[in-house]
């Protein structure tokens, strides 16, 4: 998928939704595999062909989620999760976003 499509904005913003998305649940404490493996699969299937400027939205739901899920990982210990499982999400999210938007 491209990363302009109002598709792909709109999964990015529901990521963020405290009760139907990943990063939303993670705010508050709560690790959920369901939401997870589907926001992976969201990072995965977009693509950025070379050159393509990128549309805001897209930036502004996307840069923040690695450092925020990493942020996350406590909260989610204190609420019960499991420290491996949520710090190696954590570390796909730094990689999925690194490989969409490269690194410095």
């Amino acid at each position: 998928m491209r990363n302009t499509s109002p598709e792909v904005l709109e999964a990015l913003d529901t990521a963020w939704d405290p009760e139907r998305g990943f990063l939303g649940n993670l705010r508050e404490g709560r690790f959920v595999p369901e939401l997870r493996d589907s926001y992976l699969a969201l990072l995965r299937s977009i693509e950025i062909p070379e050159g393509e400027c990128l549309h805001a939205d897209f930036v502004r739901l996307l840069w923040f989620a690695p450092q925020f899920s990493e942020w996350q990982i406590e909260r989610a210990v204190d609420r019960g999760a499991d420290r491996i499982a949520v710090s190696k999400y954590s570390n796909l999210i730094w990689t999925a976003v690194t490989e969409l938007l490269g690194a410095p």
